[in-house]
């Protein structure tokens, strides 16, 4: 099976680059998307770190505080589902409840470290200092919306596709001169076997016939014989 998608895996990449410039245009379409693609992602990043999180975590204020950061989490997210499903949905629900949960968990985070002493690394707090900005000026400007995403994410799908369709395209061409290599490999195998039976099959020359020497003796004994 793994033999099969290296193989055939330009297929696979030309139908993800398909679904990427699929998705980007849908997206500028119907750019209310977002909503859904938000909620969802809300939804599933609090719902799967609810047990590791809470089972790792030692610090009984801490646990409370992350339960109540992955409920609301989720709450957001399914508010931002049901919005999406509106006829005229809000364009600034997005920003507020995105900018708004980015910033909640850059605060939770340094009070984490910082007054519950909660172990940490450069990355994570590099995220986290991103986070704390990033949030706030979400929420206070009006760029993050619907529409402005959309033509944002279609310029990344395009630019993706690009590239995974490239990429398939070396792919294929690296199979189709394996292909041409095995079988030029093949037919030179089959004349070689060929051109072996037809020289077993030439029959060997005659030997030539050696002419008889008689003795002197033996001739003198047949005729007077």
């Amino acid at each position: 099976m793994k033999n099969f998608f290296k193989k055939y895996l330009f297929i696979f990449e030309w139908i993800g680059a398909a679904i990427l410039l699929a998705v980007g245009i849908v997206v500028v379409a119907t750019p209310d998307i977002f909503l859904y693609i938000a909620g969802i992602a809300l939804i599933i990043f609090g719902l799967l770190r609810l047990y590791p999180l809470l089972k790792t975590t030692k610090d009984r204020l801490m646990m409370a505080i992350y339960l109540v950061e992955i409920l609301l989490m989720a709450a957001v997210g399914v508010l931002l589902v049901v919005e999406a499903g509106k006829d005229s949905p809000s364009q600034n629900l997005l920003r507020y409840s995105v900018g708004g949960i980015l910033w909640l968990r850059g605060v939770i985070y340094f009070f984490a470290t910082v007054l519950r002493k909660e172990a940490t690394d450069y990355p994570q707090f590099g995220t986290h200092i991103g986070l704390i900005t990033v949030g706030p000026i979400i929420v206070f400007t009006d760029f993050f919306n619907q529409k402005n995403l959309a033509w944002i994410l279609l310029i990344l799908a395009i630019i993706s596709a690009v590239v995974i369709a490239f990429d398939g395209y070396k792919n294929y061409k690296n199979y189709r001169y394996e292909y041409l290599a095995k079988e030029e490999t093949k037919k030179a195998a089959k004349k070689k076997e060929k051109e072996e039976a037809k020289e077993e099959r030439k029959e060997d020359p005659k030997p030539k016939k050696e002419d008889i020497v008689i003795p002197e003796e033996e001739k003198r004994e047949e005729i007077q014989a």
